[in-house]
């Protein structure tokens, strides 16, 4: 009778730390990158951010499956040629945040990495069509045959977009610490608040390619159910990998999204989001 009851003792123990660990708050660290390494901003500088926060997965802007991730989104190896060409500096470099997941993996041989972002059929294609419609609006804008044309209305918001865009550009010369300062999501949310009805009214008054509107107007619900897609990837991470620690690398302009996104999360109780700088985050 004392074992039976010593059972349902140890039985009540285990099954109280088993459901406070399920219960444990996962801690969330979203880090703002740039894709393409600068002074202060690569590889080398991202692992000591690594190093510091200690993660136990994290997460890569990328899709699965690719040239990166299996279709079970398990990290492929880099290949060979990838390797040398890196040690040798020439041809096109991976970016920063690519081979940080490299380099930090042969540190934690435990270290899970996955990929959160959606599929998207051609992704270089994706890049370089929007790189493309960028560059047509904006040497369109820039031509003094149109801009003489604003509105004072657009002129005042071209102005203000134009500040917004260079100090967010100037940031990403500097610092992953610089770059996630609370600041500059609150500078990116006024960015897109300006951007979007100055580019709307320029299609709505000046004669431009017919091909610039409907690529505008599909890439910006595109982008909303993208960033949408990709916060659900995190918190499904989050429930598969409760109480850990995870750190997720994403590019600056996802950053303010993602982060307003699983704030407004029906599963907020199931985690926190913090900095990597904040000094509570050494303490866990």
């Amino acid at each position: 009778m004392k074992l039976f009851i010593s059972f349902l003792v140890a039985k009540f123990f285990l099954t109280s730390i088993l459901l406070s660990q399920n219960n444990q708050h996962a801690t969330v660290i979203i880090i703002g990158v740039s894709h393409t390494e600068s002074r202060f901003m690569n590889a080398d500088s991202l692992l000591l951010v690594l190093q510091k926060v200690k993660p136990d997965l994290i997460l890569d802007e990328m899709q699965s499956p690719s040239g990166f991730y299996t279709k079970e989104k398990e990290l492929r190896e880099l290949p060979a040629s990838v390797q040398l060409r890196t040690k040798l500096g020439i041809g096109k470099k991976l970016s920063p945040e690519k081979m940080v997941l490299y380099e930090y993996r042969k540190l934690d041989s435990n270290i899970i990495i996955r990929p959160f972002d959606i599929y998207i059929e051609d992704r270089n294609k994706y890049i370089r069509q929007d790189k493309e419609w960028e560059n047509k609006f904006f040497g369109i804008v820039n031509d003094p045959r149109y801009s003489k044309t604003f509105s004072s209305y657009q002129t005042d918001l071209f102005l203000q977009y134009v500040r917004l865009n260079n100090f967010l550009y100037n940031i990403t010369r500097k610092s992953y610490f610089d770059m996630n300062q609370p600041d500059v999501p609150d500078s990116l949310r006024k960015m897109i608040a300006v951007s979007d009805p100055f580019i709307m009214s320029i299609l709505d008054s000046v004669a431009l390619p017919s091909s610039l509107r409907p690529y505008y107007e599909y890439n910006k619900i595109f982008w909303r159910e993208r960033n949408e897609k990709m916060a659900k990837n995190i918190i499904e991470y989050i429930q598969e990998y409760p109480g850990k620690r995870i750190v997720v690398l994403t590019g600056l302009l996802h950053k303010h999204y993602l982060m307003d996104l699983l704030h407004q999360s029906p599963l907020r109780d199931l985690f926190k989001v913090v900095e990597f700088y904040d000094p509570l985050l050494a303490r866990e």
